[in-house]
């Protein structure tokens, strides 16, 4: 059933979100597989194979789907990473091809095509590095400095990552 639109719903709106957990669960209800093979969190989709044709399938219908009900992947934001390093080719979405990573964030964790933890480990002490640029800074107020403290530096120190 077809129906013209004439009004959108604000950016803003507390109708927003709903609707959009509508639609997402409309458009994934036949193509989301099990964990971990298909991770969605609000509008951030992860999908994994063991095989690179099933997987450019998958992104494929994905794709074909999202176009079905009015929306569109940014393929310029859409990319992949393969654990086999000998692996050539590329994987296409309507005939254009996806970059290829040897590393992404999913929810704040990084993934790496060599499974390695070097960059999750590190991102801690980058963070603080960039910090204490502003903590030593002489041409910073004190209270500004105090403010990082507590809301930065003390909770990480307490509580883990914390809001770093």
């Amino acid at each position: 059933m077809e129906f013209p639109i004439s009004v959108g719903v604000h950016q803003g709106s507390a109708l927003s979100p709903l609707l959009f957990v509508i639609v997402v669960d409309a458009i994934t209800r036949d193509l989301q597989r099990s964990a971990p093979w298909t991770l969605l969190y609000a509008d951030d989709v992860m999908l994994a194979s063991e095989d690179k044709a099933e997987l450019e399938r998958q992104a494929q219908a994905w794709c074909d789907r999202l176009v079905l009900f009015g929306l569109k992947l940014n393929v310029k934001k859409t990319e992949y990473l393969t654990t086999d390093l000998n692996e050539h080719g590329s994987i296409k979405i309507d005939g254009t091809e996806l970059s290829r990573v040897t590393s992404f964030k999913y929810l704040g964790s990084t993934v790496t095509s060599d499974g390695s933890l070097k960059l999750e480990v590190n991102a801690p002490c980058s963070k603080w590095r960039s910090l204490t640029g502003v903590l030593c800074d002489k041409t910073v107020p004190e209270y500004l400095k105090s403010k990082v403290y507590r809301a930065v530096v003390r909770p990480v120190a307490t509580y883990g990552q914390g809001q770093a």
